[in-house]
């Protein structure tokens, strides 16, 4: 039976700050420590009211989830953060900076940024490798949305390993439209997975340390129950990141 599936992006109260809530984010994973996931930067939007995570991918880029950038005006960037109370610092760009086109992802122009042990940008896949399926690979993805169906955003960052699973065995669950080939899934037992408010989250391979994934959709009756996430697959989109930023691999 066909699964819906629910996108990721997470509306907060304007003007309402993260609250504060040592359980697990990602649902059934585990608190990151400094500099695991330097990568990772926390995205609050303008008028959209939504939370997101990106990824650095270059010293003046950040890569997230196209739902993300829908409607706002606007969005305010936290790097170097494994609580948001406590990021390195932030910078806020409007929308001239927003950069779409490709189906599932987005890319944010922002200033050029100094990479340290606390805020570094991650490998794409490279473009040798457009073809590559990551079937079984295990991989790990970080990010700051809820801890259940029933509670709101955390302060801390965290994080899980999953592991890759072959798309029919996914579109068995949501069907062939929804995993197309630009859509990768990972399995989630006893749990563990992403969760409201990690859209935007990079899943990163355990062998390498590459960006395989941005985080998507999970199953629309819960995180926890097994089935599973669903992120945008990276390697269908590196000609367009690279015509837009010079980046490739």
């Amino acid at each position: 039976m066909k699964k819906l599936v629910i996108f990721l992006a997470f509306a907060v109260a304007a003007g309402g700050a993260a609250k504060d809530d040592p359980d697990h984010i990602i649902t059934n994973g585990s608190p990151a420590y400094e500099g695991q996931a330097p990568y990772v930067v926390g995205m609050a939007f303008g008028q959209s009211n939504l939370w997101c995570s990106g990824t650095i991918i270059g010293d003046s880029w950040v890569l997230t989830s196209a739902q993300c950038l829908a409607g706002s005006s606007g969005v305010t960037i936290y790097f170097g953060a494994t609580r948001l109370s406590q990021a390195q610092f932030a910078v806020t760009v409007g929308t001239g900076s927003y950069i779409t086109g490709s189906q599932h992802l987005a890319l944010v122009r922002i200033p050029q940024i100094s990479f340290s042990n606390r805020v570094n940008k991650v490998a794409l896949p490279p473009l040798r490798d457009r073809s590559q399926r990551y079937e079984n690979w295990w991989a790990n993805v970080c990010g700051w949305g809820v801890t259940t169906f029933n509670n709101g955003l955390t302060d801390a960052l965290q994080c899980v390993d999953l592991q890759i699973m072959p798309n029919n065995e996914c579109s068995a669950f949501y069907g062939s439209t929804t995993v197309s080939d630009q859509i990768l899934c990972t399995r989630t037992p006893n749990g563990r997975s992403t969760c409201y408010g990690d859209a935007g989250s990079p899943l990163v391979t355990k062998s390498g340390s590459t960006l395989v994934g941005i985080s998507a959709f999970v199953a629309s009756n819960g995180c926890t129950l097994g089935l599973p996430a669903g992120f945008a697959r990276v390697t269908s989109a590196l000609d367009w990141i690279r015509q837009r930023t010079g980046i490739s691999y």
